[in-house]
Parts: structure tokens; C-alpha cells; sequence
């Protein structure tokens, strides 16, 4: 099973991904923890321009998040998958998509980019309002100012084939959520 978690800076995915690996080892089930940026040597780069310190263009930025993530899929979620593990990754295509469409590169020539990439089994959107995620982001990155937060919220409600979790609730009502989603589809 291939789950992944998005939404804006400062939503909790870090937290509720984390919150997922711990309850499905828990659970008995062996789980890859990843996220985009990846850790090889293009994700690092991917980190310097998100905190400024490297600068690019946000076309260039859509291929170079695309590059890593193809990387990704084959050195790591295709191999875990192939071992029986539930992937759970932080971001994947449909950030690129937000954050990018928010840049105003064209959204359809991403999702050209990303066609190799593969369907999750199940994505969730943590639905946080863009003020409160905005107070709650502390990394520092670039994207992390309210108007460009609002905009890039808007580019994800366009996104279908995502399930909304409501974010403003506590960690706990959060996670329990997720739960509610995700274990059906366990198949104990």
C-alpha cells in the first residue's frame, strides 16, 4: 500500500505521517517513512532552494522536484513496495502540482512531466486554513507567507482524487481521522 500525505507548510504532515508509521509497526506491518524532497543529492539541492539559500526558477523547480522524485521511485518506493511494505510518504506529485500551478507554471505540462509516476493507493489532504497553517510553519522555507500560502491552498482544492482530513482539530482528533481512512483498507 502506497499512502501519501499532503497539504501546506505547517499542517502537521510531518507529525501525522510519523503518527501513521508508528501505529502500522505497531500494527504489525513493515513501513517505509519517506518524503519529498528525497534525501539523495538532488532532494539536498531541492532543500537549499526551498530555504534560500540556492535560487531557480519555479519552471526549473517542477523538473527538479520531478527528477528526484523519479529517483525516488525507483532507489526506494518501488523497492519497499516490492517487499511487501506500506509506503507512507510526505508529499508527492500533487505538491508539485500546488505549488508550482501557484508559481503559474502550467499544471497540465506537470502532470505531462509526471505521468511514470505511480497512483497512490490513497492520498490524503490535511485541510488546514492558510492563516492558521501559515502561524503554525517554522522551517524557514520560502513558501512560507501567507499569500502565497493562500494560493497554493487554492491549487490543491482544484486537485481531485484526494481525501480532506480537517487539519484545525488537535494532533489526537487529527490522527483519529486518519485512522478511520486508512484502516479499512489494511486488510488485516
Amino acid at each position: 500500500m502506497f499512502i501519501v500525505v499532503e497539504g501546506l507548510d505547517g499542517c502537521g504532515k510531518t507529525t501525522q505521517t510519523k503518527a501513521i508509521r508508528d501505529w502500522l509497526i505497531q500494527e504489525g506491518k513493515k513501513t517505509l517513512l519517506t518524503g519529498e524532497p528525497s534525501n539523495n543529492q538532488l532532494g539536498l539541492f531541492l532543500r537549499e532552494v526551498l530555504i534560500g539559500t540556492q535560487k531557480t526558477d519555479p519552471k526549473t523547480l517542477a523538473l527538479l522536484f520531478t527528477a528526484d522524485r523519479y529517483w525516488h521511485l525507483e532507489k526506494e518506493v518501488k523497492p519497499a513496495l516490492e517487499e511487501g511494505k506500506i509506503v507512507v510518504m510526505e508529499r508527492y506529485v500533487n505538491s508539485t502540482i500546488a505549488y508550482q500551478t501557484a508559481q503559474e507554471v502550467d499544471g497540465k505540462w506537470i502532470r505531462e512531466l509526471n505521468r511514470f509516476a505511480i497512483k497512490p493507493d490513497l492520498t490524503l489532504f490535511m485541510d488546514m486554513k492558510p492563516e492558521i497553517a501559515t502561524q503554525r510553519a517554522d522551517s524557514g522555507e520560502i513558501f512560507e507567507n501567507m499569500e502565497f500560502q493562500e494560493k497554493v491552498y487554492q491549487e490543491y482544492i482544484k486537485i481531485g482524487d484526494m481525501i480532506r482530513i480537517d487539519a484545525n482539530k488537535t494532533r489526537e482528533q487529527v490522527f483519529h481521522e486518519i485512522k478511520a481512512v486508512i484502516e479499512p483498507r489494511l486488510g488485516k
